[in-house]
């Protein structure tokens, strides 16, 4: 039974917009019997329903030419860097799995088409989407869309990723479909009855993530409330913002951000100053500013977003938290999930 309840952000339907008129189909055409126009699909409270996506998808595989390859044109669109706070706490993992279980949180929120399930049997992993729920025509799209995204941010978080054997096991299996796949995506794909599941070594998800720049995690955090810096890009005070947001998790120090920001302790603290601030402020801010973005987007545990804003005891993070906004990170997670 389609999902009417309009109860997730339009993102999915956005992205599918766009992408049509590579294929011929207008974006209007797309949406024809879904009661939502393009402009409604930039508004940030809009809330779309799974019957609404659906309608949109089989719009698009009517009007547009028979051919493989769509979802995927879709799926190479959604990577952690477009993501927000989200593609910030995929990034900021300790591990592809650690990584992956997010990013699978992400997409049950914003694609839940199809259930995706991680699991582990003896040495071996299985990234698994239940389409069972799916009308036959619109599997195969969304298959290939989920399994791009999946290697996205795969490849993203640690980009040897893609040299592990990875295959995909589904029951929507033809030889157009399993061609398309491994020319665009290297996957090789082979027919199961019971499963669609994508099928890769356990030991691949055990790597740790490299450290990802400045760049992309300011990326994600561009729009996040109460981390904007009124002194512009080129201030001292930004520029230490953003040499922070890399290291976060492991307590920068002003020593080493001066350092790599080609100077002195004394000068940088002087510039600080002269913009009304300190090194100390900027790292406060920019751990709560963070903290509060996860706790009220994400669904990570409060344990876990104070690890991932650098604070070593819980604890004093909750005393932090509480002082500058109020509420404790407790109750503004049980508030996001209501």
């Amino acid at each position: 039974m389609l999902v009417t309840i309009a109860n997730r952000l339009p993102g999915s339907i956005r992205i599918l917009c766009e992408v049509a008129p590579d294929f011929g189909v207008p974006p209007e055409q797309c949406l024809q019997g879904t009661g939502l126009q393009m402009r409604n699909l930039y508004d940030p409270n809009l809330k779309i329903s799974t019957a609404q996506e659906l309608t949109a998808i089989s719009n698009l595989l009517a009007h547009a030419p028979t051919m493989s390859g769509m979802g995927i044109a879709v799926g190479r669109r959604i990577r952690p860097e477009v993501l927000g706070i989200w593609g910030y706490a995929i990034l900021t993992s300790p591990t592809v799995r650690a990584s992956l279980l997010t990013a699978i949180d992400f997409y049950q929120l914003s694609f839940p088409t199809a259930r995706v399930e991680l699991i582990e049997v003896e040495g071996i992993s299985l990234a698994n989407f239940d389409v069972s729920k799916l009308p036959a025509s619109l599997r195969q799209f969304v298959l290939e869309r989920h399994l791009s995204v999946l290697l996205n941010f795969a490849t993203a978080l640690l980009p040897s990723f893609i040299d592990n054997d990875i295959t995909l096991r589904t029951t929507e299996y033809d030889a157009a479909f399993a061609r398309c796949l491994y020319e665009q995506l290297g996957v090789n794909v082979v027919a199961d009855t019971r499963m669609n599941a994508v099928v890769m070594p356990t030991s691949a998800l055990d790597h740790p993530l490299p450290q990802h720049t400045s760049e992309t995690l300011a990326a994600c955090l561009q729009h996040t409330p109460n981390l904007q810096d009124d002194g512009g890009q080129s201030s001292w005070s930004n520029r230490v913002l953003h040499s922070i947001l890399p290291e976060l998790r492991d307590a920068p120090t002003l020593t080493q951000v001066a350092r790599g920001l080609g100077t002195s302790e004394r000068t940088l603290t002087r510039r600080l100053a002269d913009e009304g601030t300190n090194f100390r402020a900027i790292l406060l801010k920019t751990r709560l500013a963070v903290a509060h973005a996860l706790l009220t987007n994400t669904s990570l545990s409060v344990s876990t977003v104070a690890w991932r804003a650098g604070y070593r005891e819980s604890s004093s993070f909750v005393r932090a938290f509480s002082k500058t906004y109020g509420i404790t990170p407790g109750n503004l997670s049980k508030h996001r999930a209501t």
